[in-house]
């Protein structure tokens, strides 16, 4: 592992931490060459002369011409996941770190000219000594606990008694690498584990508690979760909304936690923290939550990481009706960290989910992030007492709608069926954006260019409406089909009929925007409807005559001749609701 100084655009740094990527121009573009996963990046803002941050590298430098700053051409570029960020009030001027010993490889220049020569090389290799002792003082900033900071002494201590050449990259030990920062290993998925088979007796283990939920909804829910580790299960009352979490973890070896929502949540304070009259840092239950889902229970990264045994577990926080309060206002931080969320070991982790600066006795709070092993789950509660849910919300869920299947079926399963301990690593997705996959076989390209045809076309007949969808949901349809296409035996009705995950992924990301008494919003009903059913957008007249049909049928849960059956039979649904009141909504 390598140190490395990054000499940053000021303006630049906050488009790098954002997308996740380091870029440069033409300056340093040798050095960049000899960047390896796991290297640590040390951001310094060129003109403000401060360090801002600590970053680790989690893939092969790479060339892309598309723009990342406006107005820069930055096509040499690295992926980066943060390790430690500082806000703007706590970054470390050049007289914090004036010491370092890579400025000695230039101690034929005048002192206020070796700083200079190191940064204008844009990128830098830093000895062991320099690398620990920046990683002291990020800590230090950030109001690391006490044992924490010891850590990150004894680590400077041992750089210090081994000398390294200065412009020579460091390869340490792995028992030496358990710097202040150091990842901790959550779960892993052995070669030898079956995906599909752990899935197929999952279902089994479910059906076994006498719960009469589809095949297709527990694979639904699964891969959901895996491809955005935020869900929300819509359905009348009593139909196991806040159930299937709790059972799907029983089954794998997760953790559930249920924490009811209350129409008083109006701010964080409930969900974050706040701090007290006498100045102590109250946690919030979804901050705790994150907390306790962190590998080891604890935010302390200088812990040895466990080994890779496949253990760890997979933490499901569930918030049961979510919409008695509003969750743009009492979310909002996880709403946005869950967007930033950056590769980390066993998945994709967020910036820490606080902002301000705290005091030493609670500083622990703050480097808390959304870790891999995290899922959180709204049960949707929909009559006269909740509140809509906002664009902002429904943009960044997959909303998956649960209905009673036969209600005279009141007999308990008798028999009990195998479970296993999943490990958490099963949870993390192949990507969070299309841009970053890799190793795509024929067939994923072909799956993959036809769900993004399908949102494409959706979104023709949405975007006059003001309700298009952007490049969010286009790579989350298209990641969940991916997704779903490792366990295709699993998405089946009862009746063993095979179920399209495109037509659930679709239902899931377009649907529930529907929502509103507006022209707009009828017209997009009626054109989707006609879309989903055989590809041509309908207008209200034909809307109605294929609703009439629906009705005719029965009112089915699926429209067995339509291109997307499922997403077809609920848009019928939508759009009996527009001609009969006049108001299109998915909620209704």
């Amino acid at each position: 592992m390598t140190h490395w100084l990054w000499s940053v655009p000021p303006d630049a740094y906050s488009a790098f931490v954002r997308t996740g990527t380091f870029a440069l121009h033409r300056q340093g573009r040798r050095r960049l060459a000899e960047l390896e996963p796991g290297d640590r990046i040390f951001a310094y803002l060129t003109g403000t002369a401060v360090l801002a941050g600590e970053f680790e590298v989690v893939g092969a430098p790479f060339q892309d011409a598309t723009a990342l700053v406006p107005d820069r051409h930055l096509p040499h570029r690295v992926r980066v996941r943060p390790v430690a960020v500082l806000p703007q009030e706590a970054w470390v001027s050049r007289e914090g770190f004036a010491g370092l010993r890579v400025l000695d490889e230039y101690a034929d220049l005048a002192p206020s000219a070796r700083f200079r020569r190191v940064t204008q090389q844009v990128l830098h290799p830093l000895p062991a000594i320099d690398g620990k002792v920046l990683e002291f003082v990020l800590q230090a900033r950030l109001g690391a606990d006490p044992d924490a900071l010891m850590a990150a002494v004894e680590a400077v201590r041992q750089a210090r008694d081994r000398p390294v050449p200065l412009a020579e990259a460091v390869d340490e030990p792995e028992t030496d690498r358990q710097s202040l920062v150091a990842e901790p290993t959550v779960g892993y998925v052995a070669s030898d584990w079956d995906r599909a088979a752990a899935l197929e007796r999952l279902v089994e283990a479910v059906a076994a508690q006498g719960f009469r939920f589809e095949p297709w909804e527990v694979a639904a829910y699964v891969t959901a979760l895996r491809t955005k580790p935020f869900v929300l299960l819509a359905g009348v009352t009593g139909a196991g909304k806040s159930r299937l979490p709790v059972l799907v973890a029983q089954a794998t070896g997760g953790v559930a936690t249920v924490l009811p929502v209350r129409p008083d949540w109006t701010d964080p304070a409930e969900t974050m923290g706040y701090t007290d009259l006498a100045g102590r840092f109250r946690p919030g239950a979804v901050l705790s939550a994150a907390r306790a889902a962190t590998p080891s229970g604890t935010t302390d990264r200088s812990a040895k990481p466990a080994a890779a045994d496949g253990a760890g577990r997979f933490h499901t926080l569930v918030l049961d009706e979510m919409n008695l309060g509003r969750p743009e206002h009492y979310l909002a931080e996880v709403l946005s960290r869950i967007e930033q969320r950056a590769p980390a070991p066993g998945g994709w982790e967020s910036p820490p989910l606080l902002v301000e600066t705290m005091g030493a006795d609670d500083a622990a709070w703050q480097a808390v992030r959304l870790p891999p092993t995290l899922g959180i789950v709204g049960t949707v509660n929909v009559d006269e007492s909740a509140h809509a849910f906002s664009r902002k919300v429904l943009d960044r869920a997959f909303v998956l709608e649960l209905a009673p299947r036969d209600l005279a079926d009141w007999r308990t399963a008798s028999a009990t069926a195998e479970t296993d301990d999943w490990p958490a690593g099963a949870w993390a997705p192949r990507a969070v954006r299309l841009g970053e996959l890799s190793d795509l076989s024929d067939d994923d390209r072909q799956r993959l260019d036809r769900a993004a045809a399908a949102v494409a076309a959706a979104d023709a007949v949405l975007a006059p409406a003001g309700l298009g969808v952007g490049y969010r949901a286009r790579d989350e349809v298209a990641l969940f089909v991916l997704h779903a296409a490792e366990t295709p035996d699993v998405f089946r009705t009862s009746e063993g009929s095979p179920v399209d995950p495109l037509d659930l992924a679709l239902l899931a990301k377009l649907a529930p925007r529907l929502d509103g008494a507006r022209a707009g919003a009828r017209a997009a009903a009626y054109g989707l409807l006609g879309w989903a059913v055989d590809g041509r957008p309908a207008d209200a007249r034909r809307a109605s005559a294929l609703v009439d049909d629906w009705i005719g049928e029965g009112r089915p849960t699926r429209l067995s001749d339509a291109t997307f059956p499922q997403t077809a039979a609920r848009l019928a649904r939508i759009a009996e609701g527009a001609l009969d009141d006049g108001v299109a909504s998915f909620w209704a």
